[in-house]
């Protein structure tokens, strides 16, 4: 009981430190904030991080250097104040067969609680603290390991049990690292674009943006998407290995659910990032998105025009179609309805939409919370959508069954 109470918190310490971490944007912060935790999971004296100093450089997980110049940089030290010259002179490690190399080079976490006998030790640098024991772990994404983490002098000794924290943290803190140098990429890229946006044309503007947002949703799924899904993984491996604490179980459980509302968010922005071009007119449009309805459920789709389409109302295109896709979406997802009825009505100055079905409707408390929740992150998406282009959102039960969700947005003005 006392080993799985341990557990218990070792995973509810890990999970609010994960998020804490990948919220973060900067690496100085990453690194900063994640040694910290280090030193207190680890009961540790000083702990640091290295990067591969070339961010294309490398191991694959055969342990061998993609390229020769094998240069470590000592990003971060927590635990023992380095002197500037010190760290000038150090803070590019080349790796060698060391103790502190062995973890990048052979692509393993490390212990070693003799590390002056250690057959892989070859000293220390003049200056430097005297380590005694030392555990390191690979920071790894996907098959690739691009640095590393390492801690030193716990009092009495690391076991496989320090390895494991560690190295499950060391995955949460690579990611947050390479998703802080993608924001700085981004950044850089943004100010670039900044530069250019005088001397392009609104369809070189386009396809440059396209191709950005195809680049980001590959970005985000090829790394964020199965990251979480490995957390997901992990978390069924815990449930199903014969935990029988019924806190933990509750937590596990929660995890999971987390995990899985994470992935769906994430493949929704994919999905949005990837939209592409819309074709054909609102109305066609909608009906295209009735026909994918009736397609994958048993729902019957109808649609309602009424008024003059224009040119004008025509602008609103992206608009509408993010409205009434993230309605359907709940339908076919939480209404348990029979029919949905859209309703596309267009009048001078503006263009009005309703959603309704006849389904299972909506708890008062959601109707009342959504605008703030970050538990309906779609329609509170809709919804700030609508009002940033001037018009009003509501989402109703119907008088008699389901739910009913309305928007109006005003047409652009014309210019003259």
């Amino acid at each position: 009981m006392a080993h799985e109470d341990n557990l218990h918190e070792q995973l509810a310490s890990l999970h609010s430190i994960s998020v804490e971490i990948a919220g973060l944007h900067e690496l100085a912060e990453i690194h900063d904030r994640a040694l910290g935790y280090c030193l207190e999971l680890t009961d540790s004296e000083f702990a640091f991080t290295g990067l591969l100093h070339d961010t294309n450089v490398g191991v694959v997980a055969s342990g061998e250097i993609e390229v020769s110049d094998e240069v470590m940089d000592i990003a971060a030290i927590k635990g023992f104040s380095a002197s500037p010259d010190f760290y000038r002179s150090f803070h590019l490690m080349a790796l060698r067969p060391s103790v502190v190399g062995v973890v990048i080079k052979e692509n393993r976490s490390y212990i070693s609680n003799e590390v002056e006998a250690d057959p892989h030790a070859v000293g220390q640098p003049g200056g430097h603290p005297p380590v005694q024991k030392f555990l390191g772990v690979p920071l790894r994404l996907g098959e690739t390991v691009i640095g590393m983490i390492g801690v030193a002098n716990k009092w009495d000794g690391y076991d496989a049990g320090d390895e494991r924290l560690l190295a499950t943290f060391a995955g949460q803190v690579a990611v947050a690292v390479d998703n802080a140098r993608l924001y700085e990429r981004q950044r850089l890229m943004i100010a670039q674009l900044q530069e250019l946006h005088d001397r392009l044309t609104e369809v070189e503007r386009a396809n440059l943006l396209s191709r950005e947002r195809q680049r980001i949703a590959g970005a985000l799924h090829d790394r964020l998407d199965q990251e979480i899904f490995m957390i997901g993984v992990r978390l069924n491996a815990l449930l199903d290995s014969g935990v029988t604490d019924p806190r933990l179980v509750e937590e596990l459980q929660e995890l999971r659910r987390l995990s899985a509302d994470a992935s769906d968010e994430l493949r929704r922005a994919i999905f949005s990032l990837t939209g592409g071009e819309l074709q054909g007119s609102v109305s066609e449009d909608i009906r295209s998105l009735l026909r994918d309805l009736q397609r994958r459920s048993h729902v019957q789709a109808h649609l309602s025009v009424s008024g003059t389409p224009t040119s004008a109302a025509e602008t609103l295109h992206h608009a509408v179609h993010a409205v009434v896709n993230e309605a359907l979406t709940n339908v076919s997802r939480h209404a348990n309805a029979r029919v949905v009825l859209v309703s596309l009505r267009y009048e001078a100055d503006h263009l009005d939409v309703a959603i309704q079905d006849d389904g299972v409707g909506a708890p008062q408390f959601v109707l009342r919370t959504f605008q703030d929740s970050y538990l309906h992150f779609g329609l509170r998406h809709i919804q700030q959508m609508v009002i940033d282009r001037g018009g009003s959102f509501t989402v109703t039960n119907g008088e008699e069954a389901g739910l009913v969700v309305r928007a109006s947005i005003p047409l652009p003005t014309q210019q003259p």
